[in-house]
């Protein structure tokens, strides 16, 4: 389907003019403490991608009666797909107003942010917007999984909003089970000769880390020097991010960047982004969980969709949280229309390689 019909229903590519009525529209919408009321956020996120749309910005209105009834947003990135770069966007803020929903206006919305790139993919939408990308034929990638580990009992069973549930799973681990799994991550990460190194800014170094990383997904949203940079340097709360190298004497081997949020008046560690060379993803997260133990962490949460980590995190320790600490996060993909051929490689959850850096996921702290 292309996107010429739905541009004639009032669909259009968001104009500088459009400004204030767009804010009245995301305050009525999304509430007056939205992000996307803002400016400097505002501008880092739609001005100041490193891949942008040739087109212009990803942001497209729909105006009824002169009025702006309906938004929807795109971050633009350069995803692999198998050996080969594609132009994709992360779909994101799709709203509309409750009088003209089920009118044509979210689907018009969608398809026209669909047909700007060859791969769509959508993180923890809201129950209508799954249902509409249903209904779409956006293809169902399930849950991204949240890792949970432990690292001061009492205090995460004090917080726990599991009713007993994480409470049972620690008895049944035992404590025992728990410092094995410690003594198994360090002695991988003393056998590498692994060290954590805290960095202020991401530098060029990341270039080659990306490279050797890449070839063991074969879904993944490019994490070079530039988007890095980007994403956590540039973010206007760059602050909230600890940025941390795992070296083997002077090769970058890994990173972790890592935010501390409060949840329930705990200080809880949340992996916002790493990625690691084949073999070094237990070193560089035993070595984050001795960091989270000095730093007196309650916890440390890892939202990734990452085929190859299940196993090393569960060795160390991670407990698996399909459903996530609150709600499930939803994960859906669609190819262009005029790329069908993506379809298997995309369609495959197992080829995906997600953490909270990618889309909006990790904007919002635990307790937001």
């Amino acid at each position: 389907m292309t996107a010429m019909p739905w541009l004639q229903r009032g669909v259009e590519r968001f104009m500088s003019e459009d400004r204030v009525a767009l804010e009245s529209f995301q305050r009525d919408h999304f509430g007056a403490d939205s992000s996307l009321l803002d400016d400097t956020h505002f501008n880092w996120l739609f001005e100041e991608p490193p891949t942008p749309d040739p087109e212009g910005m990803q942001l497209w209105v729909c105006k009824r009666n002169g009025g702006i009834v309906g938004q929807q947003a795109g971050i633009p990135f350069a995803l692999k797909v198998g050996q080969r770069m594609r132009r994709a966007s992360w779909a994101v803020d799709l709203m509309v107003a409750p009088e003209w929903r089920l009118r044509g206006v979210g689907p018009g919305l969608s398809e026209t942010h669909a047909a700007a790139s060859e791969v769509s993919v959508s993180l923890s939408m809201t129950d209508a917007a799954y249902k509409s990308y249903k209904r779409a034929g956006w293809l169902d990638l399930g849950n991204i999984p949240t890792y949970l580990r432990v690292i001061d009992p009492p205090r995460c069973l004090r917080v726990s909003p599991y009713d007993g549930g994480l409470a049972r799973l620690m008895a049944r681990l035992g404590k025992p089970a728990m410092s094995a799994a410690s003594l198994v991550g360090h002695a991988a990460a003393r056998t590498f000769g692994a060290r954590l190194v805290e960095v202020d800014r991401f530098d060029e170094r990341m270039d080659g880390l990306w490279e050797a990383a890449a070839p063991q997904h074969l879904c993944a949203a490019r994490r070079d020097h530039a988007y890095l940079q980007w994403r956590f340097d540039k973010i206007p709360n760059a602050a909230r991010h600890r940025r941390f190298l795992v070296m083997r004497r002077d090769t970058v081997m890994a990173y972790v960047v890592l935010r501390v949020d409060r949840w329930r008046g705990e200080s809880v560690g949340v992996v916002c982004d790493y990625l690691a060379r084949p073999g070094w993803l237990m070193p560089a997260f035993a070595l984050l969980v001795e960091r989270a133990r000095r730093d007196r962490l309650a916890a440390l949460v890892c939202r990734t969709l990452n085929a190859q980590a299940a196993r090393p995190l569960s060795m160390m320790g991670f407990l698996c949280l399909k459903n996530g600490l609150r709600q499930p996060t939803r994960m859906m993909a669609r190819p262009a229309a005029d790329r069908p051929e993506l379809t298997p490689l995309i369609g495959d959850p197992k080829n995906w390689f997600v953490t909270a850096a990618d889309s909006d996921m990790g904007f919002k702290d635990l307790g937001g």
